[in-house]
């Protein structure tokens, strides 16, 4: 059973899919932890201001979360997206992590890497893939 589910969120359509599974995996008991990435290279903006932007953009899923599950909290971080899921993962004894994937071709994730599949080599915990 996952205690603690951590979800890497975005506002994309694969990661409302991933909601929608997230809850579908969860029992009761668990918590459903969303997070989501704030790249910090190229970013120029005041913080606050972008964490509310995300907050804003990622309202879907937490909708989905807080209709079908009760227990869930957001966490937004800052820097790149694959490492930063990973360690927090790892950090937080993370049972289970549910990420969207774009579903790239095996060409195109050679040449432009992928969240998911780092998430996914460096978390050390379950990871469900959900394209």
């Amino acid at each position: 059973m996952y205690k603690h589910i951590l979800l890497a969120v975005d506002g994309s359509e694969n990661s409302i899919r991933a909601a929608q599974n997230a809850v579908n995996v969860a029992s009761q008991e668990s918590l459903i932890e969303l997070i989501s990435v704030i790249p910090t290279e190229g970013n120029t903006g005041n913080l606050q201001e972008l964490e509310a932007a995300q907050s804003q953009k990622l309202a879907q899923e937490q909708a989905i979360i807080q209709q079908n599950h009760g227990h869930s909290k957001l966490t937004i971080v800052h820097g790149p997206a694959g490492r930063m899921i990973s360690n927090y993962a790892n950090d937080n004894k993370v049972d289970l992590v549910v990420i969207g994937c774009r579903g790239l071709n095996p060409m195109q994730e050679m040449v432009f890497g992928s969240v998911s599949t780092y998430v996914s080599k460096n978390a050390n915990c379950s990871t469900l893939l959900v394209k």
